[in-house]
């Protein structure tokens, strides 16, 4: 079940450093730039198969060394913590919203995020992965496709590295965001 879990790693970017600061001023006139990095520790996933068919917490009949067919949805909800050294859970700071789709080329999903801090605070990414790689996933980016409040006009990417236990699904996300200048 590695590839479903590599995909619950799909919840972008990593631990809230604190969104008022994406704003600081900048005397330089240059724009502003977002290290931030969390811990996203999968809690909720659901398999939705082409027929409708759904199944909650296991993929249910799918066999995870076969393709999933075209159109086949995967949904993975993850708690976001923050960390300042990429190992350690700090404060929960939000939620991440994942949905990923089956696409015609086997093992190939086209997945969109969204890191959610508040009603008025969220990083949106979107991303192309192809899972047909053997076991023991790499570090991949996603792309920062924008965001609102504090994220609003978001650009760069998010490195996701997959940091599961025997215990728990559990992904770092390191975001390099950069943010236009106010």
């Amino acid at each position: 079940m590695r590839r479903i879990a590599v995909l619950s790693g799909l919840v972008l970017v990593g631990g809230l450093l604190g969104p008022s600061t994406a704003f600081a001023d900048d005397q330089s006139g240059q724009n502003n730039k977002e290290n931030a990095q969390w811990i996203a520790v999968e809690d909720q996933v659901a398999v939705v198969l082409p027929n409708g068919e759904t199944f909650s917490g296991d993929p249910g009949p799918m066999d995870p060394n076969d393709a999933p067919d075209v159109g086949t949805q995967l949904f993975i909800s993850e708690v976001l913590y923050a960390t300042d050294d990429g190992k350690t859970k700090g404060d929960k700071v939000g939620r991440s919203h994942i949905q990923c789709t089956a696409q015609v080329v086997k093992f190939t999903f086209l997945c969109d995020a969204a890191l959610v801090f508040d009603a008025n605070n969220q990083l949106l990414i979107s991303t192309h992965l192809d899972f047909s790689m053997e076991e023991g996933a790499e570090a991949f980016d996603v792309a920062v496709t924008g965001g609102t409040g504090d994220w609003f006009g978001a650009t760069g990417a998010v490195t996701i590295t997959d940091i599961s236990t025997a215990n728990e699904t559990a992904s770092l996300y390191e975001a390099d965001v950069v943010l236009p200048h106010n």
